[in-house]
């Protein structure tokens, strides 16, 4: 009796090693299919199974799919699941762990077609199991053995299971938030996500008013109106996809963010939400940038036959109010100030060019080549302004 008790002392503390192990194992990553092949990888060897398969239960549909397997060459049959569907189905509805020594001889089991065609003999099948809820199965299995099972592996494989359940779950809470946060990006520039997420905590849900010197950069498609209307729907939106592909590349590239676009205009701040010295600077870099991009975009669209384009910008140095405005239901990151006018206005001469106000020209480094424009009154002014143009010019539609 006394060795009886050693030897099953010995084996839990084997057993709890082994759990140790492979929850220190699986903490290691959030990637689910990481951790599923980490899990099927320990099930195998523990098990001493010929083959296994995780199968999950689809939170949208319901529906249950392998979503890893073991021992099984052919990669299309990986992904099916060829163990007995009688066993999987059950262990998913009632949330209990099915053993078998001898499926072919077992009251339950021994009629169904994938028993009698695999020669199915020893299983074991266990829920997993988070948060109350069944999200799936661990199921084993040895064909033309029988016997290989015990209760006692039944048990550690539930074990198994049972912090395999935790770490799929996180690692689909991991994939929904990045899902989630991939979404929010494309709605909403990233710098803003990033600041939001990096000062928010559970009472700040906006960010107040903060003032900044920035540099604002508007860019407007001159005659848009007219060549859009020459345009079929879906024609339309996929020529201002591509276009805006292009220029948010670049302003991005540049640490621009994307305020908000305005039909086929762009709003973008250089120093907001996160401040930087160099805003004037990287402004006009990313001005050049979108000149050479436009440049190639119209000798793609001539190549196929379509009109060039040609694209005003107005680039204006001075403080604005950044922050969020709006409700509770909406909000929106927007900045507000006398920039934000001046660089719209910049954008709209005609013909379309380069513009900067003199205090973005202030702020330029050495080396930096403009022109001389026309003065102009600009927003709150009341008298001419000095203006200046960029030395390359935009390609110009004929």
């Amino acid at each position: 009796m006394l060795h009886m008790a050693l030897a099953r002392e010995i084996d839990l503390g084997m057993r709890d090693h082994l759990l140790y192990e492979l929850a220190r194992d699986l903490s290691s990553s959030l990637e689910l299919d990481v951790v599923l092949e980490k899990v099927m990888d320990r099930v195998i060897t523990l098990m001493k199974a010929a083959r296994g398969f995780i199968v999950l239960i689809d939170p949208v549909d319901g529906s249950l799919s392998v979503q890893m397997s073991s021992g099984e060459a052919d990669p299309e049959k990986a992904r099916q699941f060829l163990g007995s569907r009688t066993v999987i189905e059950q262990v998913v509805r009632t949330g209990q762990a099915v053993v078998s020594t001898d499926a072919s001889l077992d009251d339950r089991f021994k009629g169904q077609q994938s028993v009698i065609l695999q020669n199915l003999r020893s299983i074991i099948a266990v829920p997993l199991v988070t948060k109350g809820k069944v999200i799936g199965a661990v199921y084993v299995d040895s064909p033309f053995r029988a016997a290989i099972f015990e209760e006692k592996d039944k048990e550690l494989l539930q074990a198994i299971s049972d912090l395999a359940a935790i770490a799929i779950d996180n690692a689909r809470q991991y994939e929904r938030s990045e899902f989630l946060r991939e979404l929010f990006e494309a709605h909403v520039n990233k710098q803003v996500t990033d600041y939001v997420i990096r000062r928010s905590d559970r009472t700040l849900r906006f960010l107040p008013g903060e003032r900044r010197q920035v540099t604002m950069l508007n860019s407007d498609i001159a005659g848009f109106s007219t060549l859009s209307q020459s345009m079929e729907a879906e024609e339309l939106v996929r020529f201002l996809n591509d276009y805006f592909q292009r220029m948010i590349r670049v302003v991005l590239d540049h640490g621009g963010n994307i305020d908000k676009f305005q039909g086929d205009g762009m709003l973008v701040v250089f120093g907001a939400p996160n401040p930087m010295d160099d805003h004037a600077e990287r402004a006009l870099h990313a001005a050049l940038a979108m000149v050479h991009e436009v440049d190639r975009f119209n000798r793609e669209q001539i190549g196929s036959g379509k009109p060039a384009i040609a694209v005003g910008m107005g680039l204006d140095t001075g403080d604005v109010v950044a922050g969020h405005v709006g409700s509770d239901d909406r909000m929106e990151f927007t900045l507000i100030g006398v920039p934000v006018n001046n660089s719209a206005y910049l954008s709209k001469v005609r013909p379309a060019r380069v513009l900067m106000s003199e205090t973005t020209r202030a702020r330029l480094p050495n080396g930096i080549t403009v022109a001389d424009y026309e003065p102009m009154v600009l927003k709150g002014g009341k008298m001419p302004q000095p203006i200046f143009e960029l030395a390359i010019s935009v390609t110009t539609a004929e």
